[in-house]
């Protein structure tokens, strides 16, 4: 048994370099590069029309004037705008039309039309790469378009959340060391970093297991997932260093930088995406 286990543990890196050339394989022959452009390209589209869904959704527990003032507050502070942006963030929150009269069915379902279009790009690639390109007929396929977009909307609530949840902690925290003369430690990195990354790996293999037609098992999905998500972990924290250091878009490119910027980060978050999906892929073989 341990002369086994030994020889297993010697084929190890034989096997992750088998693999990691089978991936590489992979990633010119679909096209990931080109999805993840698409993907990147579309969003930047669908931004607007999926902001105008949430929002839309946002106003049926939004009608109470302590509810509202309470989330012009939270993203006043998390955002930290100025005087003049909390009164515009308060006049939008006011003016949304209720998902239940005429304005707002329509609103709601033109703003699902236009966010589903990054879901499609989403669906299309992941369809290559486990089905060699056989994908749903063209209502299902819009029908688990709109269903993706829902889990973005439900993944947004629990990123707000999550905001919140750190704004209390951090406070506490602020509290325990003023009356303690201790500071609590490691809540930060919990809230902000290990339970982002442990929602994204989740999200992930939801996606790699369920969007295709040929489902991988869980095992192999699970390690597409995990790998995935410390990817986008470390392109979120790398690109802000970038951003903020070696390369100021806003300097070079004006107003335009902030687009550029959000257009490079979600590329190459796609291209960890896809790559997590072709590992996937190779692993359930």
């Amino acid at each position: 048994m341990q002369l086994r286990e030994r020889q297993e543990v010697e084929a190890l890196p034989r096997r992750l370099l088998a693999l990691a050339r089978g991936i590489a394989d992979d990633y010119g022959r679909t096209g990931a590069s080109q999805f993840a452009a698409a993907i990147s390209y579309r969003a930047l589209f669908s931004l607007v029309p999926l902001t105008t869904f949430v929002v839309t959704v946002a106003g049926l527990f939004l009608r109470d004037d302590s509810q509202r003032q309470r989330f012009v507050d939270t993203v006043a502070e998390r955002f930290d705008l100025s005087a003049s942006g909390v009164t515009s963030v308060d006049r939008i929150v006011a003016d949304i039309p209720s998902p239940w009269s005429l304005v707002g069915v329509i609103a709601l379902g033109v703003a699902l039309w236009g966010a589903t279009g990054v879901m499609s790009s989403v669906r299309r690639a992941i369809a290559v790469i486990f089905d060699d390109g056989i994908g749903y007929d063209f209502a299902r396929g819009k029908l688990v378009d709109a269903a993706l977009v829902v889990g973005v909307l439900l993944a947004m609530f629990v990123v707000v959340a999550l905001s919140v949840l750190e704004q209390i902690a951090a406070r506490v925290s602020r509290h325990v060391e003023a009356w303690l003369d201790w500071q609590p430690s490691g809540v930060g990195f919990v809230l902000g970093v290990l339970v982002p990354a442990v929602l994204t790996a989740a999200v992930f293999v939801l996606l790699y297991r369920f969007l295709p037609r040929a489902r991988p098992a869980w095992r192999a999905a699970l390690y597409g997932a995990v790998g995935a998500a410390v990817a986008c972990q470390a392109i979120q924290y790398g690109l802000a260093w970038y951003l903020s250091g070696p390369a100021d878009f806003t300097r070079l490119y004006g107003s335009a930088g902030a687009v550029l910027a959000f257009l490079l980060f979600v590329y190459l978050s796609s291209m960890a995406f896809l790559v997590g999906a072709l590992a996937a892929s190779r692993i359930g073989r």
